[in-house]
């Protein structure tokens, strides 16, 4: 898969439909669900580019109300992801400076974990 074509996605009479605003396929995709219109559109991408077939990417044109909501959706979710990972990265931390100087048990207590956890956090990488 060499590249993606994306495509802009309306909710329209009851359908989604898809458009190419590159150019890269011509006409409008209508399908039920997204599932569906995604299949569609890589099984037309399969045939018209066998060789070297691109990806499908959506962008949603969604009315104002709805686009804002999920605008604060996503991101939330990205601070969400990076708080997990720097809490993974501080619980690793933290596990490997408590046992340094007390049991795996009463680290676990302290930290709020299980002595399991502590165990797999002390011993990572």
């Amino acid at each position: 898969m060499s590249k993606t074509i994306t495509y802009v996605i309306t909710y329209e009479n009851g359908r989604w439909v898809s458009r190419c605003p590159t150019g890269e396929t011509e006409g409008v995709g209508v399908a039920s669900s997204l599932s569906q219109m995604e299949r569609d559109l890589a099984e037309i991408h399969a045939w018209a580019w066998a060789e070297d077939t691109p990806g499908v990417e959506f962008v949603f044109d969604l009315p104002e109300d709805v686009a804002v909501v999920v605008a604060e959706y996503h991101r939330e979710k990205k601070l969400a992801e990076a708080h997990t990972k720097r809490t993974a990265e501080l619980a690793v931390k933290a596990a490997k400076a408590l046992t340094s100087h007390w049991s795996e048990p009463d680290t676990a207590r302290v930290m709020g974990l299980s002595k399991q956890r502590v165990h797999q956090l002390k011993v990572s990488a």
